[in-house]
């Protein structure tokens, strides 16, 4: 018996045919960012798009989703942080809770005209 587990990939039920818009300049100033900062704000950005709310739980599935282990999500998140793209909450055993932010202001991010 091999004690590897399977690997986790979410079922995501929605139409992935349909466009999804990412705002550009969060993602070339995540690009800008050493590690896997950018890879986990893709993550963080298809998770959006399927709760449609600028806060979500970054679960380990997402993480898995993404391929980004849940050490360098801890990197990534704090210099994500740092760049003032997201603000993170966290508790100790907990999935951080992550809100996108307007880009240089700390107010969350507003999608009534991304997903209408």
């Amino acid at each position: 018996m091999s004690n590897t587990l399977p690997r986790i990939r979410p079922a995501i039920r929605q139409n992935l045919k349909q466009a999804r818009p990412v705002r550009l300049d969060t993602l070339e100033a995540a690009t800008q960012l050493p590690g896997k900062a950018a890879q986990l704000l893709i993550g963080i950005w298809l998770m959006v798009a399927l709760f449609k709310s600028p806060t979500v739980l970054l679960t380990r599935r997402t993480m898995a989703r993404v391929n980004v282990s849940r050490y360098a999500v801890t990197d990534a998140l704090r210099r994500l942080e740092a760049a003032g793209l997201v603000k993170v909450w966290r508790l100790p055993g907990r999935s951080p809770r992550v809100t996108l932010v307007e880009p240089g202001t700390g107010t969350p991010l507003r999608l009534d005209n991304f997903y209408s």
